[in-house]
């Protein structure tokens, strides 16, 4: 099948653009029917009119004014997924489940949708389940693919069964048919989706362990865990490595250690590709490397902690900004079930394939945050830097620096969202035969999360001519936001880039038909 490019979009000045909310713009009727509410998040109707989530309104002329039944079954893992950590007092949920959850979603939704069409295989069971020509109905697919997602988040998602079931039944199917006709939709959905569940109950994630995700690799960390704050170098013994945080009480756990032995879709093993290790310490290297995010933090301006705040997805969670990408894409170029199932599933399994290479380096590298190694460097001398929320720049002591934004439980090189952004754009450049993105969102004056009702002091208008630049900036800012080294934001991009390319080819394989 043939991705050609859309025509670009009519453009729009900065100013003329219809603020949208960062998560989705939904235009319903009255007789909009069916809900997906969780704890936590917006309850998600089910529209008779749908304003696609492109954050800029843009669409190209005679694009469909629907989102497809993929799209619908994307949001729905969406919110689930942000439901579950949200209802757990989590700002941030594990990139790497999220990752997983949503490939898992979307491989169930193509393999159910590969039966329907006249070239394309599925994952487990090739084209042995391909329907005659005239099955090959938008309603068969939208059923057969309404199936499927529903019995991958009832497998990942079980509390929020009635959400979930009531998604299904809000489409037009019931979520209690116990014996679907054989080779019917219902029946082919679930064939499928069960098949693709088997096959990564057994992929080394721990999905099914007590608790679900817990690490089977035994790690330790090298250093005694640190209260953020309150910074005691005289407990760090091997001070490049990985520290722990506590935070509000809580002692940072290294997140899901395992998924650097996980199964992955398109690379051939887990560290097929890497990047070069981080700077011994002591070194001119590192030295050079805490300079940069000192004079980062005492110079921050407005745009950088936009852009750091941005990128951090505690309203979408990481890898939930490349669906917006997607989702963008999908309402450019008038996507229909076709082309939405095909693009979701490449998309997915690429981030999911990024979280297991770039979590295969952090294992082999262990290597600190700036969060520890800078306060640890630091201590003792006069240093400038952001101060705290609303305290601008300061002189204190190393001791004390602190990162903009909130630092997750994992090791630092090599970044996971610069591998993630990297990832995506290299696919959705090849799938769509364009690097041209253009989307773009406005942070509104105040809007801060760090800084409430501060920053930025102006509205700062963040815009992705190419999914390079959107990849580029995603992974930035986590430099800007302290919470990465420049040595583990550009080589993570590279590495996506490496990694989204053997997917496409991969995936490409599938929808053509040609994969043994």
């Amino acid at each position: 099948m043939s991705h050609r490019p859309a025509a670009p979009a009519t453009s729009t000045t900065a100013a003329a653009r219809t603020p949208l909310t960062r998560r989705r713009v939904l235009t319903t009727s009255a007789a909009a029917a069916g809900a997906f509410a969780l704890p936590g998040t917006a309850a998600w109707a089910v529209p008779t009119s749908f304003e696609a989530e492109t954050r800029t309104g843009r669409r190209r002329p005679g694009a469909v004014t629907d989102p497809s039944v993929v799209i619908r079954w994307n949001q729905a893992a969406m919110d689930a997924i942000l439901g579950r950590y949200q209802a757990a007092g989590n700002r941030f949920g594990p990139a790497t489940v999220n990752a997983r959850a949503l490939a898992i979603v979307h491989n169930a939704i193509y393999d159910a949708w590969a039966c329907y069409d006249r070239c394309a295989v599925g994952t487990r069971f090739g084209g042995a389940l391909r329907r005659p020509r005239a099955e090959r109905t938008l309603d068969n697919k939208n059923e057969a693919i309404s199936y499927a997602a529903h019995l991958a988040l009832l497998d990942l998602f079980p509390e929020y069964k009635v959400a979930i079931d009531n998604m299904l039944r809000s489409l037009g199917h019931d979520p209690e048919l116990t014996n679907p006709r054989r080779n019917s939709p219902a029946w082919i959905g679930r064939r499928t989706a069960q098949a693709v569940l088997d096959y990564r109950h057994a992929d080394g994630a721990n999905q099914l362990g007590t608790p679900a995700y817990t690490d089977t690799t035994g790690y330790q960390p090298r250093n005694a865990p640190q209260i953020a704050g309150a910074f005691d170098p005289s407990t760090v013994t091997e001070p490049a490595h990985w520290t722990p945080l506590i935070v509000g009480g809580k002692t940072q756990r290294y997140l899901t250690p395992q998924f650097a032995v996980m199964q992955p879709f398109a690379l051939s093993r887990p560290d097929q590709f890497t990047v070069a290790a981080p700077p011994a310490y002591p070194s001119v290297r590192m030295t050079a490397a805490i300079e940069e995010l000192l004079d980062i933090s005492a110079n921050l301006t407005d745009e950088q902690k936009a852009i750091a705040e941005f990128w951090l997805n505690d309203d979408v969670t990481p890898p939930g900004a490349q669906q917006m990408w997607g989702r963008y894409v999908s309402a450019r170029d008038g996507h229909g079930v076709d082309e939405d199932a095909q693009i979701f599933f490449g998309l997915n399994m690429a981030e999911c394939d990024a979280a297991i290479g770039s979590w295969a380096v952090k294992r082999d590298y262990d290597f600190a945050r700036p969060s520890t190694l800078i306060p640890y460097d630091q201590r003792g001398r006069q240093i400038r830097s952001w101060g705290g929320p609303g305290q601008g720049t300061v002189t204190m002591d190393g001791v004390d620096w602190q990162a903009y934004v909130a630092v997750p439980p994992f090791p630092a090189t090599v970044s996971g969202h610069s591998t993630f952004s990297g990832a995506a754009a290299e696919f959705l450049r090849r799938f769509t035969g364009s690097d041209s993105f253009g989307d773009s969102y406005r942070f509104k004056a105040g809007a801060s999360t760090v800084e409430p009702g501060l920053t930025p002091r102006t509205d700062v208008v963040l815009t992705w001519p190419t999914f390079s630049e959107a990849a580029h900036q995603a992974g930035i800012s986590r430099v800007y936001g302290g919470m990465h080294w420049s040595f583990d934001n550009e080589p993570g991009i590279e590495m996506g880039h490496r990694i989204g390319k053997v997917v496409h080819r991969q995936a490409m394989r599938y929808f053509g038909g040609t994969h043994r």
